[in-house]
Parts: C-alpha cells; sequence; structure tokens
C-alpha cells in the first residue's frame, strides 16, 4: 500500500493558506484613493482656516467690548 499523504499534505497546506489569504483581505481597510484624499485635505484646511477667523473675531469682539 503506498502512503498517500504525501500527495495530501501541501494540497491542504495550500487550500489554507489561500483561505487565510482571502480572509486577510475581507478584513483590510480599503485604501482611499486620491481624489478621497485630496477632498480630506482641502476639508482639514477649511476647517484650520474658519477656526482662525472664529478665533480672530471673538478677539475682535472682545476688544470692542472693552472700550
Amino acid at each position: 500500500m503506498t502512503d498517500q499523504t504525501k500527495w495530501g499534505i501541501p494540497l491542504v497546506q495550500s487550500e489554507n493558506k489561500a483561505r487565510m489569504h482571502e480572509e486577510k483581505k475581507k478584513k483590510e481597510i480599503p485604501s482611499p484613493t486620491l481624489d478621497e484624499l485630496k477632498v480630506s485635505h482641502h476639508n482639514h484646511f477649511i476647517d484650520q482656516q474658519m477656526k482662525m477667523i472664529k478665533q480672530e473675531l471673538i478677539a475682535i469682539i472682545n476688544e470692542k467690548g472693552e472700550k
């Protein structure tokens, strides 16, 4: 009788690796596109500008209130 486990082990191992790769691929977060990154950067930039303007307005209002 021949040893049939020799050919089966590499086959099972390769199937397990393929299954593990598919599971890992499902868990990965898709990387953002260039357009999404540009929009995100633009939004962050606008938010920072709005914050600075708001702080300047508050400072001006406080100065006028003191006078």
